[in-house]
């Protein structure tokens, strides 16, 4: 009966129509946008969202409540919604015992169907490392291999019905172990993670969500560099894994600022974070072979949520320093605006004659040297296949040392595009195929 429920709600889905979601051109995000239960107030205007929405919880946490916003964001603010889906609050994904586990499979697919529209970007649950989204599982530890199962099924559900969609792997709690809290180093759980989706035979991951943080009780530069240091070392991991080409989301980024004593001097110690994260991040970007983060969603922004006031973006409008003052909070992140958001994979090295690829075949090595050999001493409108590598017309110890500086260097990785979503009368086809090869089966 489940899988029959299944098969119909995938079959509805494709039906439904095609999405028609935005793409955010700009770096910067929040998490959690404006948004009253019918109005969508202030956000990242061209930027990017992510959202929470619950399966098994309140109302005002599944996906119906949510459509106002997300149809606002797409068609009004130019923005980009990334989704991400729990459980409920304190279990974000179900635990093996839980009797909705059977069945979950079908809640995420009824949150994407109502959603989809508007979003093609799913997370699948967070921060799995630490004990307090983990009710339900032995010791509240959600393991690298308990996770990998939720994840390859809720995958393998949605990209039936949406192909190009992406599903991202749960950001973990980035940091050592902390007793009580984070029973799981944040790299340790994210590498046996990704092990363990490999290890499934048909495992694959479309991207990851990430978490990082600044240091609130450092200066705004040192907690540049922590941040910087925490995505950096969790890119790392992702690449040891292969997974270079994956899109990478940073759906958490904040440094705390203190509600008490002087609030100007505390909000624009973190304004100066928020620019300095931004250049940073931004920095990263453009530099060749480096792993790319294609946006930054600051936590939080909605004051409403509760609880998030040292973080929240319109708490801090009205504390403070006054919004358009340099110590603003909301007048720092609008700056995010003027950074475009990053590529999907890794930014390809250069190739060719100026990195000393004279052959231009991909690499730099002992074929390219005895091309700029072959070349030497030639003047006066030498081509870049001769050995000409800074395109001055002559072939010289000058161009040798590029060679020398980029030998052993290889190719970069291909980016992963967005395709646009395909024909749908060829969905319905796929899907029929593989119904009828699966009743056979049955």
């Amino acid at each position: 009966m489940v899988k029959g429920c299944l098969w119909f709600l995938l079959l509805f889905l494709l039906l439904s129509g095609a999405p028609v979601w935005a793409n955010g051109e700009s770096l910067y995000g929040v998490h959690w946008w404006d948004f009253n239960g019918s109005q969508a107030g202030e956000g990242a205007e061209g930027g990017w969202s992510t959202e929470t929405v619950l399966t098994h919880s309140a109302p005002w946490w599944g996906a119906s409540y949510f459509q106002p916003l997300y149809q606002s964001i797409t068609a009004n603010h130019g923005a980009s919604v990334i989704t991400r889906i729990d459980y409920d609050w304190g279990q974000t994904i179900p635990a093996p015992t839980n009797p909705d586990r059977a069945t979950w499979a079908i809640s995420v697919l009824g949150v994407v169907n109502t959603l989809g529209g508007s979003s093609n970007v799913w997370i699948i649950g967070n921060e799995p490392n630490i004990i307090g989204e983990g009710n339900g599982w032995t010791n509240n530890r959600i393991t690298p291999q308990g996770y990998a199962d939720v994840y390859h099924e809720i995958r393998s559900a949605i990209k039936l019905a949406r192909p190009d969609d992406e599903v991202l792997v749960a950001p973990p709690s980035p940091g050592g172990v902390i007793g009580g809290v984070r029973w799981m180093d944040g790299n340790t759980w994210l590498s046996q993670t990704i092990a363990a989706i490999q290890a499934i035979p048909g495992g694959e991951i479309d991207g990851f969500g990430l978490h990082a943080y600044g240091n609130p009780f450092a200066s705004a530069n040192a907690a540049v560099t922590e941040f910087h240091n925490s995505y950096v070392s969790q890119l790392s991991v992702i690449d040891a894994h292969g997974e270079q080409d994956a899109p990478v989301y940073l759906t958490e980024w904040a440094r705390s600022t203190s509600t008490s004593g002087n609030l100007a001097n505390n909000e624009a110690v973190t304004a100066d974070f928020i620019r300095g994260s931004f250049e940073d991040v931004h920095a990263w970007n453009q530099t060749p072979g480096n792993h790319n983060i294609v946006s930054l969603s600051w936590f939080v922004h909605n004051q409403d949520y509760g609880g998030w006031n040292e973080y929240s973006l319109e708490y801090w409008k009205n504390m403070g320093n006054p919004v358009g003052n340099p110590g603003d909070l909301w007048t720092a992140f609008q700056e995010g605006a003027n950074y475009p958001a990053g590529l999907k994979g890794t930014r390809p090295l250069p190739t060719g004659p100026s990195i000393g690829d004279f052959d231009n075949d991909g690499d730099v090595d002992g074929a390219d040297f005895l091309r700029w050999q072959r070349g030497l001493n030639l003047t006066g409108g030498a081509l870049p296949d001769q050995g000409d590598a800074n395109g001055d017309g002559f072939v010289n110890a000058a161009d040798r040392t590029v060679w020398q500086n980029h030998y052993g260097m290889q190719s970069g990785s291909n980016l992963k595009q967005v395709p646009e979503p395909k024909n749908l009368l060829l969905q319905i086809g796929l899907l029929t195929l593989l119904m009828a090869t699966t009743a056979l089966r049955w």
